[in-house]
């Protein structure tokens, strides 16, 4: 796999996470109070998920790195 390859899979996995986000938004809008801490974990997840990927697509292009992981509390 080449590096436009790898830079195109990336946008398309950070647009993934994305697209998911706003579905559990959805989701959480309609939902009984009782879930919401289940669903308020799984969002962090996927923020965790953009902010990781936002680091690997920018060290892919541009050779330095966003230090997401380091900068948004709590990244995984």
């Amino acid at each position: 796999m080449d590096n436009l390859e790898y830079i195109e899979l990336l946008k398309r996995s950070l647009a993934g996470e994305n697209e998911t986000v706003r579905l559990y938004l959805a989701v959480m809008a309609l939902a009984p109070d009782s879930t919401m801490p289940k669903l308020l974990e799984i969002q962090a997840d996927e923020t965790d998920h953009i902010a990781i990927l936002s680091d690997l697509l920018l060290e892919a292009v541009s050779g330095e790195s966003a230090d997401q992981e380091e900068l948004v509390p709590g990244v995984n």
